[in-house]
């Protein structure tokens, strides 16, 4: 059996991703207004769009975020969160190739200087950190976990039950 099928494996993903996305969530649902400005400060969309955009998105996180926490889902909220990344990579590389300098680019707070030294703004660790992301969301949506001899999920097989 590959190690990227083991029951444990999957667990600790969606614990980091599902905790992850919720966290990231809380601060936007908590201030929709001032994620709207960091959302038009990337010059990706319109305003109007944006707005939309900083309304909704946070709670599209929180919902895969806890899909996943809970094991409900969790292919579905696994690739939702990969199709997210994507565009947040896109997103980042277009506001990386046009110069753009965003001190804060609102992934998990809000607040004007969230975060210091280069894990500030949008610039390659942004990039590399979603794309460590999404590796592990697609082990969690394209892996599946390894079956049991009596074919249930989770068990190794020739474990035995008690």
């Amino acid at each position: 059996m590959s190690a990227l099928r083991r029951p444990w494996l999957h667990l600790l993903l969606r614990l980091l991703v599902g905790g992850f996305f919720l966290y990231a969530s809380l601060d936007k649902i908590a201030d929709p207004p001032a994620f709207a400005r960091i959302v038009y400060r990337w010059h990706v969309l319109p305003p109007v769009p944006a707005n939309f955009l900083a309304v909704i998105l946070p709670w599209v996180e929180a919902l895969a975020g806890i899909l996943l926490l809970a094991g409900i889902w969790k292919r579905e909220a696994a690739l939702l969160v990969a199709l997210l990344l994507l565009v947040f990579i896109a997103a980042a590389g277009s506001v990386m190739a046009r110069g753009i300098d965003i001190e804060n680019c609102g992934c998990t707070s809000v607040a004007a200087k969230a975060e210091t030294g280069w894990f500030s703004g949008v610039g390659w660790f942004l990039v590399l950190r979603n794309a460590g992301l999404l590796a592990m969301t697609l082990v969690l949506g394209g892996v599946p976990v390894e079956a049991a001899a009596d074919g249930r999920p989770g068990r190794p097989e020739g474990a035995r039950s008690h």
